[in-house]
């Protein structure tokens, strides 16, 4: 191997190296907020009735959106680029300060003026959302339009610690924001077991949860930025060449991620009309895809974002290309377990975790069959993820929004035909197929745009990932002998569970270490050197 050569081998794994460590303080992180809210899910469901987690469910979408459209880095998206130019031409830091206070005046605006307006008129809101046989039950639904209002104000304080997430990430810190969100969900689980008859309305400590956390993860990363002495302020002047260019390019951004998170709302609306329970069940199967969503591709896309806008201020195309196949095979290489591990244990999953108090079988089995597509949906998700950074990184943040777009109108056109089929299992699939299509779009596009994929080294690993998970897929059939010589006891189905999840883990690292897999050798490796 030349000089050259080896010198360049070695750069592409420092800024892998680089790329997951970020991932891996973000992950740590939030895994400690989802454990967290797992816990609360758990609470929820089994402490009461289906009426009021549909109505606490159906209020919680729209502040939970702009969670997911700011929270989940989308924000970051377009505003890490220019943040990190404006620090690189500018070292005396006043043009990254200008920024950082004009963009903060200008949400502070936004976001106040839509705090308040969506509470004075939440009631319509909703009444366009949900169908017209959700509102045919009047307990429910004032109970619904109650929990919103008092929740909406969650937006802003949601909003402003994405923003502040953004400048933190910039800044190379990613553990403290990641670990932020937990005190979200540390705040929903006390409200959630504090006694019913504190609050004038049965659901009102659920709905006051969700504020008072919002309020908390904003607040501990406002004092992360002052410790760090980039505190965004209030100031009059809100306008110039950097503010200009965050929101030009924020504008398609937020519309791509925003019409990905606008599938909620329509499947919303769709549950709504299902029955009693139908939107519960669609929620809790969400709320465990996200666990392994935020770990792998979230976590992975936030992270590879920075080290893509380097590359790209660099014009290294060659180390360009390199990271984002790289990384997308490692996200490949991480959801693809997770995806086998939720479809063929989908229902002893939901059993363990939520079958008590007002949970019951019926429960767990309608749950588990929205899981076991959104299982599969993981993979084309993880990948849109991870490929948006690449084209976010040359600030092309038209051709993500583009995609979302056709991904959405597909699912408003077609999920009434899958629900006639299917039902609730349907209305899942059909965002499934039209998320697959987009995926597919998004990778043709890139190599098209951007850089030209070499096809043949990443099918090949894509392959032996593959076979490395049917290894493990018949791995995981041991719950279901075990399960039954422990008399299906509570305690004997997580004791099966756990040596499933347990054997299928080792057997899906063992496989890919036989087949010399590039993903499992790298984290191999980096674990002795941790050693």
């Amino acid at each position: 191997m030349s000089h050259e050569a080896s010198t360049l081998k070695q750069h592409s794994q420092q800024d892998r190296k680089k790329v997951l460590k970020r991932a891996f303080f973000m992950a740590s992180g939030t895994l400690t907020s989802r454990i967290l809210g797992l816990l609360r899910d758990m609470a929820l469901a089994a402490l009461f009735e289906r009426s009021v987690t549909d109505a606490w469910t159906a209020a919680f979408r729209l502040p939970n959106l702009f969670r997911r459209l700011f929270g989940e880095g989308s924000l970051s998206v377009s505003f890490i680029p220019v943040f990190m130019q404006a620090r690189a031409e500018d070292s005396s830091g006043i043009r990254a300060q200008n920024l950082l206070n004009a963009l903060y005046t200008v949400f502070l605006i936004f976001l106040g003026s839509l705090t308040v307006l969506g509470i004075l008129y939440m009631e319509q809101v909703l009444g366009l959302i949900l169908s017209a046989d959700y509102a045919k039950n009047p307990e429910k639904w004032l109970l619904t339009v109650r929990m919103a209002r008092i929740m909406f104000g969650f937006v802003y304080f949601v909003c402003s610690y994405a923003y502040f997430m953004g400048v933190l990430n910039a800044l190379g810190s990613f553990g403290l924001p990641a670990v932020a969100p937990a005190l979200l969900n540390i705040s929903m689980l006390v409200f959630t077991f504090l006694p019913p008859s504190w609050f004038p309305q049965i659901g009102d400590g659920l709905a006051w949860g969700v504020l008072v956390g919002g309020i908390l993860q904003a607040l501990l990363l406002w004092l992360a930025l002052r410790g760090r002495g980039y505190l965004p302020r209030v100031q009059r002047q809100i306008w110039n060449e950097d503010v200009r260019r965050v929101l030009k390019n924020m504008l398609p951004g937020l519309l791509g991620m925003g019409l990905l998170q606008f599938t909620t709302l329509v499947n919303l609306h769709f549950a709504s009309s299902m029955g009693e329970g139908a939107i519960s069940y669609i929620y809790w199967a969400d709320r465990l895809l996200e666990m392994p969503l935020s770990l792998v591709s979230v976590s992975l896309g936030a992270a590879l974002l920075p080290t893509l806008s380097e590359l790209a201020l660099r014009n290294e195309r060659n180390k360009f290309r390199e990271v984002v196949q790289e990384h997308f095979l490692f996200s490949l290489f991480l959801a693809w377990p997770a995806t086998l591990g939720l479809f063929f244990l989908a229902e002893p999953i939901i059993e363990v975790l939520f079958k008590r108090g007002h949970f019951t079988v019926l429960d767990a089995k309608n749950t588990a069959i929205v899981l076991q597509v959104y299982a599969v949906s993981l993979l084309f998700v993880s990948g849109v993820r991870i490929l948006s950074p690449a084209f976010y990184a040359v600030k092309n943040t038209w051709l993500p929004a583009l995609t979302s777009a056709g991904a959405l109108l597909l699912h408003l056109s077609w999920a009434a035909w899958w629900i006639r089929r299917a039902g609730l299992q349907g209305l899942v699939l059909s965002s499934l197929v039209a998320m697959a299509l987009q995926f597919i779009v998004m990778s043709l596009a890139l190599r098209i745009l951007i850089m030209k994929i070499e096809w043949r080294k990443t099918l090949t690993e894509a392959l032996k990932i593959f076979f490395a998970g049917v290894g493990l897929a018949g791995a995981v059939q041991i719950y279901f002998p075990l399960a039954e010589v422990l008399e299906f006891s509570s305690l004997g189905k997580l004791m099966a569970l756990v040596l499933a999840i347990l054997a299928g883990a080792v057997v899906y690292f063992t496989c890919s270490m036989a087949l010399r897999l590039e993903q499992a050798q790298f984290l191999l490796s980096s674990l002795k050197r941790k050693n």
